[in-house]
């Protein structure tokens, strides 16, 4: 082994040993304004939490490196403000478990994150806002800063053949956002941070992002990576009109006919954007969004089950008690009754919804 190899592993076992956090975390700008969690400060780890008008988020973030900051994200809400300025330094890399998130590059489009996605981006744009269009997210965020990174984290990576450069230059070239759609290989990195023990957690991350990025490495270009169906603002805008639209009253039910006439544009295209956006038809999309707001009226309120099908548009409360007990595993009264108990209706609780 070369003496700067040797020197460098020496170093790094001593950097890899350190468990002191810093004062602030540089990727917490991503969230806007997050609040520390105050009675759950830990070691290893700061806890901060999120709230707005679309619902709440908790967010877990872990120091990997100096200048590497892993962040678990829970989020029930549709967007959260960020104060993310341009820098040419940054990587950003998200990988989503469940839910979808809106990726925004360029000056004027959009595409967007499924289950078991990964996207990687330069951070060279500023950005206001993270959506989600589902409002339920989770996931894992990585915030690699080139400029904070320890010239022997950067030799350690040398001897494992990882190339930050390739990374930024070509993966993440100019302003796009590079999607990875889910594979096997994202899996396999991905799932095991998901379910590791906790006292194994902050030396197992570190493996598993020396892994993560040797594997982004290996790409040959950004386009091995990815891509299509790309949005503008415009279509986006008209979408997200369009789901407003159908979630405002429940009660009502809508056909793609007359939801393309209100709208002025095709079946065709209207089925196309939809689902590009949010991943389903508008029929699948609005039957998960009644099925929620159902939810959300068992566990807070003490409304009857034919009371709460009436009011998400369910004529037969007997049709209305199958689909419920199809996606949440019990009749609406049996529901109401294991979890209320113990939840009595808490805002959140870090479940998906």
């Amino acid at each position: 082994m070369p003496t700067y190899g040797r020197k460098a592993l020496s170093s790094v076992i001593e950097i890899l040993l350190q468990t002191e956090l810093p004062d602030q975390f540089e990727g917490a700008v991503l969230y806007g304004t997050p609040e520390e969690v105050k009675d759950e400060i830990r070691r290893d780890c700061r806890i901060f939490k999120l709230s707005n008008e679309t619902g709440h988020g908790r967010i877990t973030v872990y120091q990997v490196f100096p200048g590497v900051e892993l962040y678990y994200n829970d989020i029930h809400m549709g967007y959260c403000s960020r104060n993310q300025l341009p820098t040419r330094n940054g990587i950003e890399i998200n990988h989503c478990r469940i839910g979808r998130f809106e990726c925004s590059f360029g000056e004027n489009s959009c595409c967007y994150m499924a289950d078991g996605d990964l996207s990687i981006s330069a951070m060279r744009k500023k950005k206001s806002n993270s959506c989600f269009p589902l409002n339920h997210y989770q996931g894992i965020s990585i915030i690699i800063n080139l400029k904070e990174l320890l010239p022997e984290i950067r030799q350690i990576m040398e001897l494992l053949n990882v190339d930050l450069y390739h990374i930024q230059k070509y993966i993440c070239d100019g302003n796009r956002c590079c999607i990875m759609r889910a594979n096997p290989s994202i899996e396999h990195i991905f799932s095991e941070l998901y379910h590791v023990r906790e006292k194994r957690k902050p030396g197992y991350m570190k493996i598993k992002i020396l892994e993560l990025l040797l594997f982004l490495s290996d790409l040959n270009t950004a386009e091995e990576a990815l891509q299509e169906n790309y949005f503008n603002q415009n279509q986006v805008a008209l979408v997200k009109a369009v789901a407003s639209y159908i979630t405002e009253d429940l009660t009502t039910h809508h056909t793609i006919e007359r939801l393309s006439q209100k709208f002025e544009i095709s079946t065709t295209t209207l089925k196309k954007y939809f689902r590009g956006v949010y991943g389903s038809s508008v029929y699948s999309y609005l039957r998960t969004y009644r099925l929620q707001a159902a939810r959300k009226m068992v566990l807070k309120t003490d409304l009857s089950v034919t009371e709460i099908a009436g009011k998400i548009g369910y004529e037969n409360p007997s049709k209305f008690t199958s689909a419920f007990k199809e996606k949440y595993g019990s009749s609406p009264t049996k529901f109401r009754k294991e979890i209320c108990s113990d939840r009595k209706g808490s805002v959140w609780s870090g479940e998906v919804i």
